[in-house]
């Protein structure tokens, strides 16, 4: 596992854009939403440096496989889950999941395999993405907000979810 506070530049900008998105339910998350399925279109620009964060956390042999945000609400969770996916091409491919906490106001802290970690506002966390992970509720009033990837090794036809690829590809982040 790796964990690097990082301040983002484009930080400020990040969180104009996500607010002008309409985030919608997810099976996964309890009180907040998600944007999982969202078409960034030109807002995909203001993503580029934190997937090149990711990027450089990972290792130049990772690729991008998809990315999406959630909001957290007061006493808003993730469910308990993992990212491996048994019946996919990539089911024997080495993979991280990677979140990144723009706005963390309390301490409702990721669980990974049962073990808690503590995490704050501008962490980087990458993981293996066959670990089950999930958070606790927030508690604050302020909402939670969190920027999540999954990469792939070694896989230069890796986006499954086609919904970035042409996107990444005008942004010039490496896919194959």
């Amino acid at each position: 596992m790796i964990i690097k506070n990082i301040k983002l530049k484009n930080k400020h900008m990040i969180l104009k854009t996500l607010q002008t998105i309409a985030y919608v339910k997810h099976d996964l998350v309890e009180e907040g939403g998600s944007i999982y399925n969202y078409k960034l279109g030109s807002k995909i620009n203001n993503f580029k440096n934190i997937i090149n964060n990711f990027k450089k956390l990972a290792g130049t042999k990772y690729y991008v496989l998809d990315f999406w945000s959630n909001v957290y609400k007061k006493n808003g969770y993730v469910k308990k889950h993992n990212h491996h996916d048994p019946n996919s091409n990539l089911k024997d491919t080495k993979q991280l999941s990677g979140v990144y906490y723009f706005q963390h106001p309390d301490d409702s802290n990721l669980i990974i395999e049962e073990k808690n970690i503590p995490v704050k506002e501008d962490d980087f966390i990458l993981f293996d993405s066959k670990l089950n992970h999930y958070t606790l509720p927030n508690k604050s009033e302020k909402e939670k907000i969190v920027f999540s990837i999954n990469l792939a090794h070694k896989e230069k036809q890796c986006l499954e979810n086609q919904l970035y690829k042409k996107q990444l590809k005008l942004l010039k982040i490496n896919l194959s």
